[in-house]
C-alpha cells in the first residue's frame, strides 16, 4: 500500500526499515490476507461449538452470557486508553534505545489500568442489578481482561513491525482454544457460570505466544512508575478518549437491551449480533495492520498517505458490500447453523444488522486515518454525539421495537458514524478526500448481485454462492475492483 513515488527504497529495506519501503505495501497485502484467512480458518472451527453453546444454553442464558461480554468489552475500551494504537504509532516513529524503556512503561499501565476496568465492570453489573451469576461472571471474565490488556501491548512490536503472519497464527489459536473449550463444557454439561472462564484459557494461550515473539524486541517486565504514565497520560489523554468512545458506542445497545427488553428478546438481538460480531472483527483487522503504514506516511510522505486511504476506502466498499451480501441474503441459513430453530426471530433482526456492515468497514478505515492525522478533538466531538445518539435512539426505538428496534439503532449508529467521520476527513484535510469515481460502478455490481441473489428459488446459502459469483463478475467486468486487489490473487512471484 504505496504510492508509486518513493526514492528512498533500497536504503530503506537496507536499514530494515520496513515501513519506509515500498514493500511495506506487499507486506501489508500478503500480511493481512493471511490475517484474513486465519480470521475464517477460526470461524469455521467456532461454528463447530457456537452451535452447540447456543442450543445448549438456549436463548436466555445466551443473552446474560453476550451481556456480560459486552460489559467487558465497554469496560476494556474504556481503560484501554488508546495504549495500542499509542504503542504502534510510537513504536513505528520512535528510537530504537528509546523503545525498551516505552513499552515497559506502557505494559505497566496497561495492567493498571485493566484492574481498574475490572474494577468498574463488577461495580456496575452489581449496582446495575443483574442476577448473581452475572456478576459473578463478570468477575471471572475480568482475568481475561487482564491477561487480553497485556497480550494486546505486546503485540505492538509485531504489529509495527508488520510481522501480520504471527499475529494471524495468535488470532487462530484464539479462536481455537476458545472453540475448544466451549465444547468441553457443553460435553460435560456445564451451566452458565463456566462459561465465562473460556475467555481466561483462550487469552493465556495467545499471551504465552505473543509475549514469546515479543521477548527479543522489548521487555517483558512493566515498570511501574507513575512519573512515566504521567508522561505518557499527558500525551494520550485526549486520543485515548477519542479512541475510546469510538468503539463503546455498539455495546450500548446490547446493555440498553439487556435492561429494556425481555429475557428472551435479549436472546434474539445477542445471537445476531453475535454474528455481525464476527464479521466486524475483519475490518478492524485490516485498517489495524495497515496503521503502522499510515502513522509513517503521515510523517513523511502526504501523497503516499493519500494514496493509501484511497485504497482502503476503495477495498472497504467492495469488501463491507460482500460482506454485507452474504449477512444479508444468507441469514436464514446463518441463524439456522449458530442457533436453530428456537432462534428463527433473529433473521430479520440479523439482515437489519446487515445494512449497516459498509459502514462499519468505513468506520475502520475513517477512524484509523482520523487518529494517523492527530484529528483527537473532531473524534471526540463526534463519538461523543454518537454515543448520545446511541442512547437516545435505545430509549426510543427498544422498548416498542425490542430486537428488531435494537437492529435498527445499530446499523444506523453504523451509517451516520462513517459519515460523520467521512465529512470531518473531507473538511479539516481536503487534499484527502477520497475520489469516489469508482462508487457507482460499485454500486451497480452490488445491486445486481442482490437482485440476482434475492429471486432465485433456492436455499439462502446457495443465493449468497449466486450473489457473490454475480457480484466478482459485474466487478471485473465494470473495472471496479482495486488494482491491488487483483495483484495479491494472482498466484506468481512478488504478486
Amino acid at each position: 500500500m504505496s504510492a508509486p513515488s518513493s526514492g528512498e527504497i533500497p536504503e530503506a529495506i537496507a536499514d530494515g526499515d520496513i515501513l519506509a519501503s515500498r514493500e511495506a505495501g506487499g507486506r501489508f497485502l500478503r500480511g493481512s490476507g493471511i490475517r484474513v484467512i486465519a480470521y475464517g480458518s477460526g470461524l469455521l472451527v467456532g461454528l463447530a461449538a457456537t452451535p452447540l453453546v447456543t442450543r445448549h444454553l438456549g436463548p436466555v442464558d445466551w443473552g446474560h452470557f453476550i451481556t456480560v461480554t459486552s460489559v467487558i468489552f465497554i469496560a476494556a475500551a474504556l481503560t484501554e486508553g488508546g495504549v495500542g494504537n499509542l504503542g504502534v504509532r510510537e513504536f513505528s516513529n520512535g528510537d530504537e534505545t528509546e523503545r525498551r524503556a516505552f513499552m515497559s512503561s506502557l505494559l505497566g499501565l496497561r495492567i493498571v489500568l485493566s484492574l481498574a476496568g475490572a474494577v468498574g465492570a463488577v461495580s456496575f453489573v452489581f449496582v446495575a442489578g443483574y442476577s448473581k451469576v452475572l456478576v459473578e461472571g463478570t468477575a471471572l471474565a475480568c482475568v481475561s481482561l487482564l491477561f487480553e490488556g497485556m497480550r494486546a501491548t505486546l503485540s505492538v512490536p509485531l504489529t509495527a513491525r508488520l510481522r501480520l503472519g504471527w499475529l494471524a497464527l495468535s488470532d487462530f489459536i484464539g479462536q481455537f482454544s476458545t472453540a475448544v473449550f466451549m465444547i468441553l463444557l457443553v460435553v460435560s454439561g456445564a451451566s452458565l457460570l463456566p462459561f465465562y472462564t473460556v475467555a481466561i484459557f483462550a487469552s493465556a494461550a495467545t499471551l504465552t505466544l505473543v509475549a514469546t515473539l515479543a521477548r527479543k524486541e522489548i521487555s517483558l517486565r512493566p515498570s511501574f512508575s507513575p512519573e512515566r504514565w504521567r508522561s505518557l497520560m499527558s500525551d494520550s489523554i485526549v486520543y485515548a478518549a477519542a479512541t475510546t468512545l469510538g468503539v463503546i458506542y455498539f455495546q450500548i445497545v446490547i446493555i440498553a437491551t439487556s435492561l429494556m427488553a425481555d429475557k428472551l428478546q435479549t436472546g434474539y438481538f445477542s445471537l445476531s449480533f453475535r454474528v455481525l460480531s464476527i464479521v466486524n472483527g475483519v475490518p478492524w483487522l485490516l485498517v489495524a495492520s495497515a496503521f503502522p503504514i499510515l502513522a509513517r506516511a503521515a510523517r513523511d510522505d502526504q501523497e503516499r498517505l493519500r494514496y493509501a486511504l484511497q485504497r482502503l476506502f476503495d477495498g472497504s466498499l467492495v469488501v463491507g458490500g460482500f460482506f454485507s451480501l452474504c449477512v444479508i441474503i444468507g441469514a436464514p441459513f446463518a441463524v439456522a447453523v449458530v442457533g436453530g430453530p428456537k432462534y428463527d426471530a433473529s433473521i430479520e433482526v440479523l439482515q437489519i444488522l446487515g445494512v449497516g456492515i459498509v459502514g462499519t468497514f468505513l468506520v475502520a478505515t475513517w477512524s484509523f486515518a482520523l487518529l494517523t492525522l492527530r484529528l483527537y478533538r473532531d473524534l471526540i466531538v463526534v463519538n461523543g454525539l454518537v454515543v448520545l445518539l446511541a442512547v437516545v435512539l435505545s430509549l426510543l426505538l427498544i422498548p416498542s421495537g425490542r430486537a428488531h428496534g435494537a437492529a435498527i439503532v445499530t446499523a444506523t449508529l453504523e451509517i451516520v458514524l462513517s459519515s460523520s467521520y467521512a465529512a470531518v476527513l473531507s473538511y479539516r484535510r481536503p487534499e484527502l478526500r477520497p475520489s469516489v469515481r469508482h462508487v457507482p460502478r460499485v454500486a451497480l455490481a452490488f445491486a445486481l448481485a442482490f437482485a440476482v441473489a434475492a429471486v432465485l428459488p433456492v436455499y439462502s446459502a446457495f443465493a449468497v454462492i449466486a450473489g457473490a459469483i454475480v457480484l466478482l463478475a459485474a466487478l471485473l467486468a465494470l473495472g471496479a475492483l482495486p488494482e491491488e486487489f487483483l495483484q495479491a490473487i494472482r498466484l506468481r512471484p512478488g504478486g
